[in-house]
């Protein structure tokens, strides 16, 4: 998170801009640009001046399975959501087009005082969809997702993926 932090002033500055339907400003960091199995979108809304991040992160369930997890928070210490919740609501994000079921947690960053969403696809159709989308996408992936439309970089993932370990044994 603190990479965000000292990124966030270049990011508002206006370096690197894509403008987008529904979202002002965004700055992408490809898989291939982090050691951590990660990209983001670091972005400013069309009706806020705080940057949030949208991040995906190749990682695995508490009962082993790989798969692909996306976060969503500000930049800021400013909490995205109020409460840890055990349970996940049930929403819905498109992918190029596709509309996919996602799980949707409020957890709290162990190092700070912010609590953020974590989502992650709910069905195996859904999962199987994503992963194989940014495995053959060629250009970044669009997005949408609370009211915005991000535009999500690809380059990297596969390597990302195939170096994650695969399910736990």
């Amino acid at each position: 998170m603190s990479i965000i932090k000292f990124l966030a002033p270049l990011f508002i500055s206006g370096i690197l801009i894509m403008p987008s339907h529904s979202t002002g400003f965004q700055m992408p960091f490809s898989w291939a640009e982090n050691e951590k199995a990660r990209a983001s979108v670091l972005y400013v809304s069309d009706y806020s001046d705080e940057t949030r991040v949208f991040e995906a992160k190749v990682g695995h369930s508490k009962l082993g399975h790989q798969g692909v997890y996306f976060s969503d928070y500000y930049a800021e210490d400013t909490n995205v959501c109020k409460y840890r919740t055990t349970t996940p609501d049930s929403i819905t994000m498109i992918f190029n087009g596709q509309a996919v079921k996602m799980l949707r947690w409020c957890y709290k960053f162990q190092d700070a005082e912010q609590y953020y969403f974590s989502l992650t696809p709910e069905t195996d159709r859904g999962e199987s969809y994503v992963i194989n989308l940014f495995k053959v996408a060629t250009s970044p992936i669009e997005i949408q997702y609370n009211n915005e439309t991000l535009y999500f970089p690809v380059t990297g993932f596969t390597k990302a993926w195939n170096s994650a370990g695969g399910d736990a044994i």
